[in-house]
């Protein structure tokens, strides 16, 4: 895989662009057992750009630093002892390198999909290296580049700089792996908070299907009623009319939720995470969060049992809701989130079972004692936007506390004095999957 296409808007910049380094690369150069042959680094970056780079237009680039060099080359003698004709003579052969290299390595492009692909392609690279010098010293000695000496010479050098080529691409190899894999699990740590979201959305979507269904029945019995009454009858059939366009956004409203459900079971096939693997994903969502408002965040992690579940977007839904709403009620900078999980016998509870108890508990400014009655209500919120007046919709923790219910087959429960709120979830142990 490669970093970064460029399009035919940006061939001419790219162009410019590259041969200007390969320019300034083969500015680092020696005479080495060769007058007038200079060796120096200016092709290693082209397969570097190949491998680099998708369409990397190789062609054109060499064209452009077969002149480039020649410039420099020939305008740095220009400079020191004036304009001499043969100065130019002896600096243009190595121009013809630069093209020949630059059309060997295209033609290899065209066999290869990846550049060094086999550890065994460093050969075609001491093969095009050595035919690319073999021309220039042939505009140069003629008959002379023969001798054993000039081969040796051109051999070495062809030998030397494939292996740098070979280094070079596999330290980048390895380096791209490892991006990768980092950038990847970014990824997919987003695209599994973005399930658990979309999971908590569904869950309402279908509480909210039955609401629907209800209004529906409830305008279709109005209807009845009325004409069973003799009320007018435009009114009655204005009833109907609402019966009939609610059971139109029902059906739609069911294809919609449909559509997201099939969307999340392309991603939801897992064979299921640590709780607390789940935690450390979270703790980085609610980091970021914090660090967005000038807070810190310090979890204090206690896992009993480390237990293994494959109703892990249950979980995320619940933990991201708790320690969201941790972040956004704390009035101090620093956030202090305990979390601990443990596993009791029924005898302790008020489950008739063994269960896990979780606790959550953070060091903010409470829950007042006229609203903790009711937070585990739809609707309910204390957060509002005073610059924009705009309150919170209030279905975090009635989704919660639904999802714990009616998932878990648990309970929930809250406490709360200023510094000290807990949440308390109990979970009967069948109702996960522990190895």
């Amino acid at each position: 895989m490669k970093y970064k296409t460029f399009s035919r808007k940006n061939f001419f910049e790219t162009t410019i662009l590259f041969g200007l380094i390969t320019v300034l690369a083969a500015q680092f150069n020696m005479n080495l057992f060769l007058n007038n042959f200079k060796i120096s680094i200016g092709i290693i970056t082209f397969p570097v750009f190949l491998f680099l780079i998708e369409d990397f237009p190789i062609l054109s680039v060499s064209i452009f630093s077969a002149i480039g060099v020649f410039i420099t080359r020939f305008g740095a003698i220009w400079l020191q002892q004036g304009f001499q004709e043969q100065a130019a003579l002896n600096c243009l052969p190595e121009s013809f390198f630069y093209i020949v290299y630059g059309f060997l390595i295209y033609l290899y492009s065209r066999k290869r999909s990846k550049v060094l692909e086999n550890d065994s392609d460093i050969i075609w690279f001491i093969i095009m290296d050595y035919l690319a010098n073999l021309v220039e010293l042939m505009l140069r000695f003629s008959l002379d580049t023969f001798e054993i000496k000039t081969q040796l010479c051109i051999i070495f050098v062809a030998i030397s700089r494939s292996f740098i080529i070979w280094a070079l691409i596999t330290f980048l190899k390895k380096y791209h792996l490892t991006f990768m894999k980092e950038e990847h699990a970014t990824r997919y740590k987003k695209l599994m908070l973005l399930i658990s979201k979309l999971n908590g959305e569904v869950i309402w979507m279908k509480k909210n299907t039955s609401l629907i269904e209800e209004t529906m029945n409830s305008s279709y019995k109005l209807f009845n009623d009325m004409k069973r009454r003799g009320v007018d009858e435009e009114i009655s059939k204005a009833a109907l009319n609402v019966a009939k366009d609610i059971h139109e956004i029902k059906k739609e409203y069911i294809l919609i939720l449909r559509g997201i459900s099939e969307a999340m079971n392309l991603n939801l096939e897992n064979n299921g995470m640590y709780i607390s693997d789940i935690v450390n994903l979270l703790e980085t969502s609610a980091y970021d969060e914090a660090n967005e408002n000038g807070k810190k965040v310090i979890f204090n992690n206690d896992f009993d049992e480390n237990l293994y579940t494959d109703k892990e977007y249950f979980f995320m839904s619940i933990f991201r809701n708790l320690f969201t709403n941790s972040v956004e009620a704390a009035v101090d900078k620093e956030i202090v989130i305990d979390f601990k999980i443990k596993l009791k016998p029924y005898t302790e509870g008020s489950l008739n079972e063994d269960y896990y108890s979780i606790l959550i508990r953070d060091n903010g400014p409470g829950i007042d004692a006229e609203d903790i009655l009711e937070i585990f209500e739809p609707g309910f919120s204390t957060k509002i936007n005073f610059e924009t007046g705009e309150i919170n919709r209030g279905l975090g923790l009635n989704l919660v506390k639904d999802i714990v219910e009616n998932q878990f087959n648990g309970s929930i429960c809250v406490t709360s004095e200023p510094g000290n709120t807990s949440f308390v979830i109990n979970i009967p142990k069948n109702e996960l999957k522990v190895i």
